[in-house]
């Protein structure tokens, strides 16, 4: 059982050592109710790992170099495991379909089970956007307690996610989402910093974010069910 001692090691571990000290504290974790391996400044500086694990797998595949792939999406599902564990409600449990997802599709890419690498995308697209929707949930809560600093990394993380997962979907340069997320990498930077925020200004940035992502996921949604077919 892991003790509270741990997470402080590992959160310092995360600091000195970076990401790499990360993945492997998160492939290695049984997460519990008890147990938090980052603190949420610490996610906030990692949140792009994610999209750099899926990027470098797709260009691997594209090499046809199966094993290396397969190690990246590993990687990109550790982070996600890492935010599994402090997630709760629908957030976790889109958190844990992902993760299950990029482990059956390592497994599957490693033996030469994907053919395309389209396959890889739609996974990436809907773990990117699983954890777009943790972080704003993340921001909607920091907001509430007006935890300014944290809402703002945790908005900024939902953005960029949301960003990463429209990517993935084929959908990237959409005028109407690049202006929802640019406004509201403005307005985190403003909450980050402390000043020149305002109330209704960050609420809309919240609200926007939030339907973009809840457009993005019934297009996913919708995307999936085809697949099935």
């Amino acid at each position: 059982m892991k003790t509270k001692g741990t997470v402080g090691i590992c959160t310092l571990v995360a600091y000195v050592l970076g990401a790499a000290a990360v993945v492997n504290a998160a492939e290695h974790a049984t997460p519990g109710p008890e147990y938090v391996i980052v603190e949420e400044e610490v996610w906030t500086v990692l949140a792009d790992e994610p999209q750099q694990h899926f990027q470098e797998a797709h260009e691997q595949f594209v090499k046809k170099d199966l094993k290396a792939a397969a190690a990246e999406v590993r990687k990109g599902a550790a982070f996600l495991r890492l935010e599994a564990a402090r997630a709760t409600g629908a957030s976790k449990e889109a958190l844990a379909a992902s993760i299950k997802e990029l482990d059956s599709l390592a497994g599957k890419v490693e033996s030469g089970g994907v053919t395309a690498a389209s396959d890889l995308d739609h996974a990436f697209a809907r773990a990117e956007h699983a954890l777009a929707s943790e972080h704003l949930a993340r921001a909607k809560e920091s907001w509430a307690k007006k935890d300014l600093k944290r809402a703002g990394g945790s908005l900024k993380a939902a953005a960029t996610s949301l960003e990463h997962a429209l990517a993935w979907a084929g959908r990237k340069g959409e005028a109407d989402v690049i202006a929802v997320t640019k406004d509201a990498g403005v307005v985190a930077g403003k909450l980050i910093e402390g000043t020149g925020w305002a109330a209704d200004e960050t609420e809309k940035a919240i609200e926007a974010v939030g339907a973009e992502i809840e457009k993005l996921g019934r297009s996913l949604s919708l995307h999936e069910r085809l697949a099935c077919r």
